[in-house]
């Protein structure tokens, strides 16, 4: 957990930065020439997975602290991972990034409000939020980084074109190294929690995804969207995750559920796209 707090930081600080960098004001006007695709996009990632969180609480006996951290792990925004993701799937990139962005640019406002409802209205768990204290520290981490971000690619358009699939690649490696050590340090105490939570992270994978699925289905007309807003609603910032997390609490146990489920997203994913080859083959 000290590994979180002391490198995580500004790990997700150059994620987000990354993130930015590939956001244009050209992504937006190509997004919004059709935004229902945008606002179905949206719909999926604000309102249907922090529901299906709500749902899972509700109907199972989760520890007060995997509460948490399943909520948690809903109300954040896609990873920075799904635009690269997109590429490989042939997806609506524009799309993708804009999602993604969006909803990080965001976030200093819906995850603090989020977590006050959580403690107000569905968990008697105490969280002691401090809200304002709580956004800034989110603004300065999340959203902060992705304003710099789309300042310096405005700034220097041809450097950051050129560099744009290098950072991906770091913002992903970054990534897995921030949950994979934090995860290694761990380990002694993950194996017994994931006994207690790991079957519950795979069914809100699989609830997530068909779910994805069915509204894409039927909201949206063309297969790059479709795909694009599977894996946006599919890969959750687990690296976020744990920075607000650690934020809030100093065990890890909170983040458990986080930990999990950013394993078991990268194997769908690899199924998933796989899946997608076979297609395009045949």
């Amino acid at each position: 957990m000290e590994f979180v707090k002391l490198v995580g930081p500004a790990g997700v600080f150059f994620i987000m930065f990354a993130l930015g960098t590939n956001l244009s004001i050209d992504s937006f006007t190509k997004v919004f020439k059709n935004p229902k695709n945008f606002i179905v996009g949206i719909f999926c990632q604000s309102i249907v997975l922090p529901l299906i969180g709500l749902v899972i609480i509700s109907i199972t006996s989760l520890k007060p602290e995997f509460q948490f951290g399943v909520f948690l792990l809903l109300i954040m925004p896609s990873a920075a991972m799904s635009n690269y993701a997109t590429r490989l799937a042939n997806g609506n990139v524009a799309l993708s990034i804009s999602l993604t962005s969006f909803c990080a640019l965001f976030s200093f406002i819906t995850i603090p409000v989020y977590l006050v409802l959580f403690e107000k209205f569905i968990s008697s768990y105490n969280i002691n939020l401090n809200l304002l204290i709580f956004s800034l520290k989110t603004f300065i981490f999340i959203t902060l980084p992705v304003f710099i971000g789309i300042f310096c690619r405005k700034k220097f358009p041809k450097t950051f074109e050129k560099y744009a699939f290098t950072l991906d690649r770091m913002a992903l490696i970054l990534f897995l190294l921030i949950v994979l050590i934090a995860i290694y340090t761990e380990k002694d105490n993950l194996v017994g929690y994931f006994e207690d939570v790991g079957v519950i992270m795979f069914i809100i994978l699989i609830i997530i995804f068909i779910s994805a699925s069915l509204i894409t289905q039927i909201f949206i007309k063309d297969i790059e969207s479709k795909r694009t807003i599977r894996i946006e609603a599919l890969l959750q910032n687990g690296a976020m995750g744990f920075i607000i997390g650690s934020l809030i609490f100093s065990k890890i146990i909170y983040l458990v559920p986080i930990a999990i489920y950013a394993l078991l997203q990268y194997t769908f994913l690899l199924f998933y796209l796989g899946n997608i080859q076979i297609k395009n083959k045949n």
